[in-house]
């Protein structure tokens, strides 16, 4: 490929040299995570009890496992919801190379304790550490793409990202349904989950000290914005559109976090579903929504971002619907749904960008994600205690009316947000 057809295709793709560093470190980063976080809920499961140990003597998912597993996921949002906060305080402190590469040796040393310390609170600890990492590093790709380029570019730049974030999404399963596909020939179900998961974590180890090293070296340093104001200057620059955009948000994202951490155990025990087909169905959700992101992304600067913002939580309420209505050897239908969630989230991406006030970019965006981190986070509890008194249909039932409420408050206070720069 000649230099001009290279210049001419970054120029399409939104892509200059340092959010080319950032797209490898989403890349690397979420590669290493994608190979083992979507079976850590069975992982957790496989720790208290074995799945054909439960499906025989129980018919039904333990009660251990399942607050075990909501615990988790309300860990994991409310430690996200301070990593939020301070990742968009880091990056105002340190720029965006600086943030990087610590948020980046905090992911690295989180492995090393998943690796080599043999304790259930380590790994605990290490999971925080590992998951924190997209959270942290989220300011980081909402300043880098808008400080750096022109905001027609920037819903083709989120796309970009998105394709980056997806990726790792759909090789990742596969690693893992081979690697577990391969174990399950010589250990059970739940066997070969605890055995290959520190093989899969040791190459996310590998992956990660990788990405570190291509930002030292290659990533330029971009001074941030002087910093202006403190935390309530910052929460009162948040402009009103955003705040009506973040209430919808919250009543999805419900409907999302109620359901997320249970499906894959919804599929194994009470679908019946191998290792193998589960790692096939997640596959097929993130090649789904890959195949929408760059259409969407180069649409969004003709017809703007609202359309697809709109469909995106219309698909999220769809979702948990479909998981009950579909039937067995039709699951694949509601992965579908489950991809087409992500249609607008570009869109949305640069909704944000554009309305966020440049001076406070950074602390805004973690302030925002940070916000709806806290106000999700006793989610998954709920979602533990509706599977707990009226099992998985119930909670399903509830997440789909969760959603239709996210849905009615976007069309109702969101759907006429007009993407105005507030830089100065």
């Amino acid at each position: 490929m000649s230099e001009t057809s290279e210049s001419r295709l970054a120029d399409f793709l939104a892509i200059n040299r340092t959010v080319g560093i950032v797209l490898l470190t989403v890349l690397l980063f979420g590669l290493g995570e994608q190979l083992w976080q979507p079976f850590l809920p069975l992982f957790l499961k496989s720790q208290t009890r074995p799945i054909a140990e439960e499906t025989a003597q129980t018919g039904a998912l333990s009660n251990v496992a399942l607050w075990s597993i909501g615990i988790y996921a309300f860990l994991l949002n409310l430690f996200q919801g301070f990593c939020y906060i301070g990742g968009g305080q880091l990056t105002g402190w340190l720029g965006d190379r600086g943030s990087l590469i610590f948020f980046g040796l905090l992911t690295i040393s989180g492995y090393a304790i998943f690796l080599f310390v043999g304790n259930v609170w380590a790994t605990v600890l290490a999971c925080m550490l590992i998951l924190g990492w997209e959270s942290l590093s989220m300011p980081v790709t909402f300043t880098t793409v808008g400080a750096t380029l022109e905001k027609e570019k920037q819903g083709m730049a989120f796309a970009v990202q998105s394709i980056q974030k997806r990726l790792p999404k759909i090789l990742g399963p596969m690693c893992i349904g081979i690697v577990l596909y391969y174990l399950g020939q010589h250990y059970d179900e739940d066997e070969a989950r605890r055995v290959g998961m520190p093989w899969l974590v040791g190459t996310a180890f590998v992956l990660g000290i990788a990405s570190v090293l291509v930002q030292w070296r290659f990533m330029p340093h971009r001074d941030p914005p002087p910093m202006e104001g403190g935390f309530w200057d910052v929460v009162s620059q948040i402009p009103p559109e955003l705040r009506r955009l973040l209430f919808a948000e919250v009543l999805t994202r419900w409907c999302d976090w109620l359901v997320r951490e249970l499906v894959v155990v919804y599929l194994a025990v009470e679908r019946g579903l191998k290792n193998y087909e589960i790692a096939g169905l997640i596959t097929l959700q993130h090649c789904v929504a890959l195949a929408t992101y760059l259409p969407i992304g180069r649409m969004t600067q003709s017809v703007g971002t609202q359309p697809f913002v709109g469909l995106t939580f219309v698909f999220f309420a769809l979702f948990p619907l479909a998981l009950i209505l579909v039937p067995d050897g039709w699951m694949w239908l509601a992965f579908v749904v489950y991809g087409l969630r992500e249609i607008g989230e570009p869109a949305r991406k640069a909704m944000i960008t554009l309305n966020m006030p440049e001076p406070i970019r950074a602390r805004g965006v973690g302030l925002y994600w940070g916000i709806r981190a806290f106000a999700i986070c006793g989610s998954a509890l709920v979602g533990a205690w509706v599977w707990q008194i009226g099992g998985p249909k119930m909670l399903f039932y509830a997440a789909f009316g969760m959603g239709v409420l996210g849905s009615i408050a976007y069309y109702m206070f969101c759907s006429d947000m007009t993407p105005t720069r507030h830089d100065t």
